[in-house]
């Protein structure tokens, strides 16, 4: 009852509307006709008051077309028709609207009046077509009623439909209850199987070793995903199918296991060696326990792998590296007491060899002694490269200029049987590196790649940029992240096998013949660019070739240019006073006789304390302090500060087997800093004197 009566009163108040809006609207109507017609008056106005039946015309019968006029007629103020123009014939609807009293014809008029004077009148007959307007909109009330007449019988018919789901909802509730019930029983048993289940599953599955069981013949049953990742299977149908024994690297490795299973029942911490699908070897320590059936027989065997590879390669690099290090400080100090008597054996032959006529039997066999001398001053210099404990002045550099530099020499190094080849990067960063050292790496591979190589043969010299990122060092054991520049040296030789691969870098360790190698070539490349921060990889095949990959890290300095070697005369002084401290006695006299036959004033002393009393002595200016970095009572560095506090204006130049870090950070000089190497000859000590004395 309440639904029909919102229905009804819907209709009354959409009617009431519907009767408002058409009575407003044909009000608005008619006024809007009065004003069109007046707006008529004003503009034939114009067209009466001079007479222009034409243009009137025009325009009246333009305005019967568009504002449904039935006619419009003009008269001038005597009332004699001036113009008179008829609209189009009604259309069917309009004579249909017409007959039933729908659309009246309503007569509208309106004087016209020319520079504020009545000239005549504009009368017209127009049919009020309204009844359009009317229907259109009692159309779209009627639709509106409709619609929500429409949409209360949805919301009527959706309440009814939830009451009854609502009903029905409660009486099925009471049956999943019941049913519920029932079902919680059943699934509390189950899901206590399946908790056991997945957690045996989980346990399995995601174990952090590889977890297998297998048949006592070796026939595996069943394993994890770490087990597949161990061996390097590609899914578990190729593990199932490759048997257990043929993944231990010997079989007897897999026959002593199962003998301790067997006897003890269960083997934990058991260390094996395995094979992976791709032939690589790895270290695996294996807990496993053995299953018996009822007779007592052995059923199957269920074990866990750990792959312990990684930390047996990080045990073998942390013996190698403590081996090398202990190496090295061996090395550096034989070097440094071997250094101090060449350096007298080799500046002693320079002196003799002065006062000696080339024609003389006896220059020859001086030769000879400084050329033995040289050849062991080389050695030790290998021994300080390979302990990195040579003092070295980097500088910034492009490594394509400083290769191309030496180019024509490792030509002649390596022979005219041999193919050169020279490929450079287009654009490479800058590296710090002594130019030196640069030489020494490229000597050495050279040497070693010539060596390597039986008859004819090529040799390839290339660089380039690499950039390594930590999750490619993860996997690329030895390799260091960040932005590096590469030298690689290539051969087609005879390669090496894994033993002297692993070897390689050893101090004294050659496969060349007695006599034909000290074994401290890659050793001292190994500690030069160690020295640099930078690393070595090594690629090699038997019958195929070797090539090394030396990464220098990257530098953000501007490349310097390189000193060349001067062909200018020996320097020579012109008495100024230097000053010598050496607490080794052979080299203290022959540095003095050097410098005295050099034309220099010599002051020398072995002790710090008593050169430092000398200098305060002196009357006089000292101009140059040559003092040994390692001695008693102080180091070189402290004897240098002593000396330009008494002395502001003094040069300093620092000498040594090596530096002990006194003058050098890790063997790199500061700059500024003027240092010559153990041993020298008089050429090398008569340039150093004359650049420190003249430096500005």
């Amino acid at each position: 009852m309440s639904h029909q009566k919102t229905t009804i009163l819907a209709a009354v108040l959409l009617l009431a509307l519907f009767c408002a809006v058409v009575l407003v609207h044909d009000h608005y109507a008619r006024k809007k006709a009065h004003a069109r017609i007046a707006s008529h008056a004003d503009i034939v106005a114009n067209a009466l008051w001079n007479h222009n039946q034409q243009g009137a015309a025009q325009y009246l019968s333009l305005a019967c077309r568009s504002h449904n006029y039935a006619s419009i007629v003009v008269r001038d103020i005597r009332g004699k028709i001036f113009q008179h123009s008829s609209g189009e014939a009604p259309t069917p609807l309009d004579r249909f609207f017409t007959a039933l009293h729908l659309m009246p014809r309503v007569t509208l008029s309106s004087p016209v009046r020319y520079d504020n004077k009545v000239i005549g009148t504009i009368q017209a007959e127009w049919n009020c077509d309204t009844i359009y307007f009317d229907i259109i909109f009692l159309v779209v009330l009627v639709m509106v009623f409709a619609i929500f007449q429409l949409y209360r019988g949805l919301v009527h018919e959706k309440k009814m439909l939830e009451e009854r789901v609502a009903n029905r909802t409660g009486e099925l509730s009471a049956v999943n209850t019941n049913l519920q019930q029932a079902i919680n029983k059943h699934k509390k048993s189950k899901q206590a199987l399946e908790q056991s289940e997945e957690r045996y599953r989980a346990y399995f599955e995601e174990n952090i070793a590889g977890a297998y069981i297998s048949s006592p013949a070796g026939q595996l049953i069943t394993c994890n995903r770490e087990y597949l990742r161990i061996f390097g299977f590609a899914d578990k149908r190729q593990a199932l199918d490759t048997a257990v024994s043929d993944i231990y690297n010997t079989k007897s490795d897999r026959d002593r296991f199962l003998e301790n299973l067997v006897r003890k029942k269960r083997v934990s911490g058991h260390e094996t060696i395995f094979r992976r699908t791709d032939g690589t070897l790895i270290h695996l320590i294996e807990n496993a326990a053995a299953v018996f059936d009822e007779n007592g027989n052995l059923d199957h065997i269920r074990g866990f792998l750990l792959d312990i590879t990684e930390q047996r390669s990080l045990e073998s690099q942390l013996i190698q590296t403590q081996k090398m290090e202990s190496i090295g400080r061996l090395a550096g100090g034989v070097a440094h007491d071997f250094n101090n008597m060449l350096n007298v054996i080799l500046g002693h032959t320079d002196l003799a060899l002065d006062k000696v006529d080339p024609s003389d039997s006896l220059h020859n066999n001086l030769q000879q002694i400084r050329k033995a001398a040289s050849h062991s001053a080389e050695i030790t210099k290998k021994l300080l490269g390979f302990a990195r404990k040579q003092t070295i002045s980097p500088k910034t550099l492009d490594l394509n200029e400083t290769v191309e530099g030496m180019f024509n020499m490792l030509r002649r190094l390596i022979g005219e049987d041999i193919d050169l080849l020279w490929q450079p990067a287009g654009k490479l960063w800058p590296v710090k590196i002594d130019p030196s050292q640069v030489d020494q790496i490229l000597a050495n591979l050279c040497v070693n790649a010539r060596d390597a190589i039986a008859d004819r043969g090529k040799i390839t010299i290339e660089t380039g940029i690499k950039t390594f990122d930590t999750s490619y060092c993860a996997d690329h054991p030895g390799f260091v992240p960040g932005d590096f520049v590469l030298l690689a040296v290539s051969d087609n030789g005879c390669g090496m096998d894994q033993d002297t691969l692993a070897n390689l870098f050893e101090p004294f360790f050659t496969t060349k013949g007695v006599g034909k190698g000290t074994g401290l070539g890659l050793s001292t490349v190994y500690g030069i660019v160690k020295q640099n921060n930078g690393f070595i990889n090594v690629y090699t095949e038997q019958g195929t070739g070797t090539t090394f990959h030396v990464y220098l890290p990257r530098s953000g300095d501007e490349t310097a240019d390189i000193p060349k070697e001067s062909s200018a005369p020996m320097p020579t002084g012109n008495g100024e006073t230097i000053l010598i401290v050496e607490d080794e006695d052979a080299i203290l006299e022959l540095l003095q006789a050097m410098l005295l036959q050099l034309g220099y004033a010599v002051l020398a002393e072995s002790s710090p304390c008593k050169a430092l009393e000398l200098a305060r002595a002196h009357d006089g200016r000292i101009h140059l302090l040559i003092t040994d970095v390692v001695m008693p009572e102080m180091n070189g560095r402290e004897m240098a500060g002593q000396m330009t506090a008494l002395y502001p204006d003094i040069r300093l130049l620092f000498m040594s087997g090596y530096t002990a870090n006194v003058i050098a950070h890790q063997g790199v000089l500061e700059k500024g800093v003027q240092f010559i190497q153990k041993p020298f000859s008089m050429q090398q000590i008569a340039v150093k004197v004359d650049t420190a004395l003249n430096e500005k």
